[in-house]
Formats: structure tokens, C-alpha cells, sequence
């Protein structure tokens, strides 16, 4: 497969980024495929005709772009293009969406308990630490794989419990428009980078040899209770080298 690769050390363009290109079209026509293991540093080394540090760099460049897995003593895998999302701009919550695209995903339930919220989630939610919270927590898998794990906050004077059928069936924005029969008036969204604790490391399966980062989405929904704002909050935490969020104006 890799036979008709020649490294052109005329160009300006660097040898690791003539080796990244190569891959990235193989991986585009489909000559690589998901799942397929690529041959070990040794072997790519002697077939490329550059260096390890050299090919190591492409490699990186690669897993950085979400395009194949690095594992110590498993070798380097193609993964699945990475998830691409539109849904910061919609009410639409980012499970409805793929399922629109025909991309089938799984949930996992990982916890569902009232807890007394902290400060700073109780500042989040603008209600007395008195208040209790339905705290639930999901894990969402594409092909078996960790994706994105979701932790939602509900005042648990509104929301007293939701049915474990519809729960793992229905998405937040459903469970809230459709089961509680509540109208989202506003909502606030913020993405930003984040290091995972060893609990989220665990949860998404991030691997030792992988970038120890991931795309943390807070995101706020206020809605109108009987003449009052009240608010419910939900933190989204993604593997950072699956995950990719568009943003389109007119």
C-alpha cells in the first residue's frame, strides 16, 4: 500500500508534513479505513526513509487532528473522522443532531441522585444551597467508544425524578420540551479547553500517550416557572481530539 510513497527532499515542504499528507489521503479515499492498524514506527521508518523523530512528529500531527489512536504496546489505529457539531448555535442538543445525521449513538447511565449542590454549582443554578439538585449523568458512545460524557444539574424542587426508560431514550432538550412540557426562553452556551481529573480520564478512556485535554461545553437553559427565571445547567465534556464545533453566521 505504502509503495508508490516517494519523499521529495527538494521541497520546501518539511519531511514529517510530506509523510502527514501522504497518510491523511490515504485515509480520505478510503485506502485506510476505521479501524485499520497502520505498521509499526520500525517498519514506517524504513518505508517513509526518515527518521523516528520525523515520523513520531506526523504521527502527532495526525492523533492532534483526531484522525488515528495511539496506544503503548497496541500500535496506531484509523479512527472515525471526528464528531462535528453546529449544535452551540440551536436549541438542538448534540445527541438530536447526530441522530439526524444517521450517526447512531448509545447511553450509558452513570449516575442519578438528588445531592446538595456546592457553591459554585448552586451560584450556577441562582438558588439557595437549601435547594436540592437532580444530579444525572450520562456517558455517550459512537461505535462502543467513549465520546462525550454529559453532567445535567435540575432543581430538584421542579424536577423530582425522571423515568430510567426515558432517560437513556431521549435527549435533554426532548426530556425537558417533551416530558416536563417546559419552555427553554434563553440559553447561554460556553466552550472552552479544560485539563480532565482522573475521573473524566477514566470515564472517556483517555489513554496515556494521549493529549490530556478536552472541550468542556457549560451550557445554561432559563425558563419561565410560575412568573420566575429558573435555571438548568448541563456540562459536556469531550475527548478533544473527537470532537469539532462549527460556527456559521449569515
Amino acid at each position: 500500500m505504502y509503495e508508490d510513497f516517494k519523499l521529495n527532499k527538494q521541497s520546501q515542504i518539511p519531511y514529517y508534513y510530506q509523510v502527514y499528507n501522504y497518510l491523511i489521503d490515504k485515509i480520505m479515499t478510503g485506502e485506510l479505513k476505521e479501524g485499520a492498524q497502520i505498521p509499526n514506527e520500525t517498519d514506517l521508518c524504513r518505508i517513509f526513509q526518515v527518521s523516528r523523530t520525523t515520523l513520531r512528529e506526523a504521527l502527532r500531527e495526525l492523533e492532534g487532528k483526531g484522525h488515528v489512536t495511539r496506544s503503548r504496546g497496541l500500535g496506531t489505529f484509523i479512527l472515525k473522522e471526528s464528531m462535528e457539531t453546529h449544535a452551540l448555535q440551536r436549541f438542538s442538543g448534540i445527541s438530536d443532531e447526530l441522530k439526524a445525521s444517521g450517526v447512531k449513538t448509545k447511553t450509558k447511565i452513570l449516575k442519578e441522585k438528588i445531592i446538595k449542590p456546592d457553591d459554585e454549582i448552586a451560584k450556577k443554578l441562582e438558588i439557595d444551597k437549601n435547594v436540592k439538585v437532580l444530579f444525572i449523568q450520562r456517558l455517550i458512545l459512537l461505535d462502543n467508544n467513549p465520546l462525550y460524557t454529559t453532567k445535567a444539574y435540575f432543581p430538584n424542587d421542579i424536577f423530582k425524578k425522571i423515568d430510567k426508560k426515558y432517560l437513556k431514550e431521549l435527549s435533554f432538550t426532548l426530556l425537558v420540551s417533551e416530558y416536563f412540557k417546559i419552555n427553554v426562553v434563553k440559553k447561554k452556551r460556553v466552550l472552552e479547553p479544560d485539563i480532565p481529573d482522573e475521573e473524566t480520564i477514566n470515564i472517556l478512556k483517555i489513554g496515556e500517550n494521549d493529549k490530556k485535554i478536552i472541550s468542556r461545553l457549560e451550557t445554561f437553559w432559563i425558563f419561565d416557572y410560575n412568573g420566575s427565571n429558573r435555571i438548568i445547567f448541563f456540562e459536556e465534556l469531550f475527548k478533544g481530539n473527537r470532537s469539532k464545533f462549527i460556527f456559521e453566521s449569515e
